[in-house]
């Protein structure tokens, strides 16, 4: 008999006889097949990039619904399932909304990256609970202080540089070296992602994606970017490939 058959991916408190825990299995195999999420750390700030779904796509909607703003000062890009997704962030949104009217100021930082991994991890160790199918990348902090962390559905937390989430993660890695793209801005990495993205689209077709970035130049995390890569990329004068003056 199967270790599916036998019950071991009812639960994630209950191993399989080789120590295996399908239920985050499961979810890990789903998220590698989920739309693309991209966080970058720029020399002037953090860069959210993200797929549009299938959806939007075909009403050229630049709206994907994978990042989503905590405050002015922090978004959150994920992929995987859009309902537990939405139960995240909105969790996150009356977390900041206490904080700030206990202590008059944002949840950000590492404090803000502690608060999403506890909710997330609560669901993978109790056994009346499942995981959140999902993974997330979290850009926080300020422009001189940028912080990126990205969390699994296990609850497992690091901070990062660069972070790529999703399908064909493993071809847009390539063209990211953090070292080099720690001394670009926001716009001249977005440039360079475009780029490979283009390349991209040759196989899965996608076209739109959705660019928050809180930098110098945009303090505000709360105002997506609405950005086509084709369309735009050749635009010389485009306000998003100017130099930082």
């Amino acid at each position: 008999m199967s270790s599916i058959q036998s019950g071991y991916d009812l639960s994630t408190s209950t191993y399989s006889p080789d120590g295996r825990i399908f239920q985050l299995e499961y979810t890990s195999n789903f998220i590698k097949k989920s739309n693309l999420v991209i966080g970058l750390i720029c020399s002037d700030g953090i860069l959210l990039i993200a797929e549009n779904s299938n959806e939007n796509r075909e009403t050229n909607s630049f709206n994907s619904k994978k990042i989503f703003s905590i405050n002015s000062r922090s978004g959150i890009a994920g992929t995987g399932q859009p309902g537990d997704l939405f139960r995240i962030v909105e969790r996150i949104r009356s977390d900041q909304k206490n904080f700030k009217k206990n202590f008059s100021e944002g949840l950000v930082g590492r404090n803000l990256a502690n608060k999403i991994q506890e909710i997330v991890h609560l669901h993978s160790i109790y056994w009346h609970l499942r995981p959140f199918i999902c993974s997330l990348v979290l850009g926080t902090g300020s422009p001189n202080s940028p912080e990126l962390f990205s969390i699994l559905p296990s609850g497992y937390i690091s901070k990062n540089l660069v972070t790529i989430i999703g399908k064909n993660s493993s071809k847009v890695k390539f063209s990211l070296i953090p070292e080099r793209n720690l001394l670009d801005s926001c716009r001249q990495n977005l440039k360079i992602i475009s780029r490979n993205l283009i390349e991209i689209n040759k196989i899965h077709n996608s076209e739109i994606f959705e660019v928050f970035w809180y930098s110098k130049d945009n303090k505000d995390f709360t105002k997506p970017i609405p950005y086509n890569f084709k369309k735009n990329l050749n635009r010389v004068n485009e306000f998003f490939f100017l130099k930082n003056k």
